[in-house]
């Protein structure tokens, strides 16, 4: 070849590498705003090089796609597998991108390399993967790179690095998001677990049959044990018959039952096929044939393992001590944030407007007793407040441990309650009951919520200020009201003409209700309500 020829593909080697940068911000910002990792199409990857064959042998250096991982901080980092790119001109040579600015190599390969025009043609060790941060793309979701190809260095830079610019676009419109995969140290590992559901990233029902889970590391193998529990909803509990995961080929296995409680798996174990933190499962419980799909969510990040020293055994003395811990240091009044949450999901209950924020607790001769105000709630168009108001859960003695009336409205509404703390944990089981007709006055379960970490001492008192407190004849208890209860009517269960979504709603949790009282729900039925996912 000619010195002409060779100078005139020197300049369109060093004009025409262009590859096109993905709009980090514009895109990935506005359309993939979600933390996650997404395969992103390359729409195309054209050399300004004004031959055919540089535009041809240039345009598949990346591949197909590229992927894009957005962090919690917004940073865009992307991964570029990269091709061996063949420049045929009457002879072949063969070209590899070696860098890409502020790029990592991942991964190499073999793939050949010519070293410059006329030079050798050899086998050579070269980056497979280039994981780099993505800078601002432009309005046509292009941006500009600066990359080193070998055979340019030899080319033009006599054997060293020889900058040159390349150009991307990318089919935005097509972004799939996909899964990081982890690589995790061996050793065990309490995870943080949730269950999801099938196509949405809403909580799954059977988030409740799930107590806890633990994994084991073994050459980035991992190995899942799950802790299971009954679940219950609607007066109804059962309890998982059988849990499957599905493997990477689609197919699912059951999961090793590894101990058992009155027939019924309390532990089960199976090994991850892909070390990411979803995993389609499918529960089988209430007797069905049917199981519920829903998605196994295992945080992977930043885990700390778990301290294999066993704990040193307390004595006697050591364990009364511990015992005998209280959070509330002295007799008299403290103040504390308080919060109605759903029963067995970690956010607000439907009736959580129904409760003040603060709540008093007073401590007397060791016994700590809550007073807690409650309000109006609306349901739609429906006005009601709390009747009745219990301390345990539906699988306890509830009705025996009432909380006491300490005030009432100028309606014969319920203001303030009284009843001691069960124990000084996070959260308290409670029932109450709005008496709304449409609901069918059905006890309603949830959980009282006490944020200690704002528990304040307020004073040295000992009793209710008599401002607040009323005659000891005008107390009541829940269980005179549950007697009386059908005397008592509501008279803020009216609903506005026209409120059908209201209407709706109630009659529904109504006939449920009705359903599960005269246990007419056959075992189908019950997995389609325990599956509403």
């Amino acid at each position: 070849m000619n010195k002409i020829l060779k100078i005139t593909l020197a300049l369109m080697m060093a004009l025409g590498l262009q590859l096109t940068s993905l709009n980090a911000v514009n895109a990935l910002n506005s359309d993939l705003s979600k933390v996650g990792t997404y395969q992103i199409p390359i729409k195309s990857l054209t050399s300004s090089a004004p031959m055919p064959v540089v535009k041809k042998a240039f345009a598949g250096a990346f591949g197909d796609t590229l992927e894009v991982t957005v962090d919690q901080d917004g940073t865009m980092q992307a991964v570029a597998t990269l091709q061996n790119m063949i420049i045929n001109m009457g002879s072949e040579y063969y070209a590899n991108v070696l860098t890409i600015a502020n790029g990592t190599t991942l991964s190499t390969k073999v793939e050949k390399s010519t070293q410059g025009m006329g030079g050798e043609t050899l086998e050579v060790e070269v980056p497979e993967k280039i994981s780099f941060e993505l800078p601002q793309l432009d309005e046509n979701n292009s941006t500009v790179l600066s990359i080193t190809v070998d055979f340019m260095n030899y080319f033009m830079g006599q054997g060293k690095d020889y900058p040159t610019n390349v150009t991307l676009t990318l089919d935005l419109d097509n972004a799939k998001e996909l899964q990081k995969e982890y690589v995790l140290e061996d050793g065990t590992y309490d995870v943080p677990v949730n269950v999801l559901k099938e196509n949405s990233d809403d909580q799954s029902m059977a988030a409740q049959a799930v107590e806890s889970a633990q994994i084991t590391v073994q050459n980035n193998e991992v190995v899942v044990t799950l802790k299971l529990k009954e679940m219950t909803m609607y007066g109804q509990t059962a309890s998982v018959d059988k849990m499957e995961y599905q493997l990477k080929d689609g197919t699912y296995k059951e999961a090793t039952v590894i101990e058992e409680e009155d027939g019924h798996p309390k532990k089960v174990q199976f090994k991850l096929d892909e070390n990411k933190e979803l995993t389609n499962v499918k529960f089988y419980y209430g007797g069905s044939s049917r199981g519920a799909i829903a998605r196994l969510q295992l945080k992977l990040d930043g885990l700390t393992k778990v301290d294999p020293t066993p704990e040193t055994p307390k004595d006697d003395e050591d364990k009364k001590d511990e015992e005998n811990t209280s959070r509330f240091t002295k007799d008299g009044t403290y103040s504390v944030d308080v919060a109605l949450w759903n029963a067995t999901s970690d956010k607000e209950s439907m009736a959580a407007s129904a409760i003040d924020s603060k709540a008093n607790i007073i401590v007397k001769d060791g016994k700590a007793t809550m007073y807690l105000s409650t309000k109006e709630m609306s349901f739609g168009s429906i006005k009601a407040s709390l009747q009745e108001f219990y301390i345990g859960s539906e699988q306890e003695d509830y009705k025996n441990h009432g909380a006491t009336i300490i005030e009432k409205d100028a309606q014969g509404n319920p203001t303030l309650w009284a009843f001691e703390l069960p124990h000084e944990n996070e959260y308290i089981n409670v029932m109450m009951n709005p008496h709304v007709a449409m609901m069918g006055n059905m006890d309603l379960a949830a959980r009282l919520k006490i944020d200690y970490t704002t528990l304040t001492y307020v004073s040295d008192k000992t009793e209710l200020e008599p401002n607040t407190k009323k005659d000891d004849q005008q107390e009541n208890t829940n269980k005179d009201q549950t007697a009386n209860k059908e005397n008592q009517t509501n008279e803020n269960q009216s609903v506005k003409t026209g409120d059908q979504t209201s209407i709706q709603l109630f009659m529904t949790l109504f006939i449920i209700s009705i359903t599960m009282i005269h246990k007419k729900t056959s075992h189908d039925t019950i997995w389609e309500i325990f599956n509403l996912i």
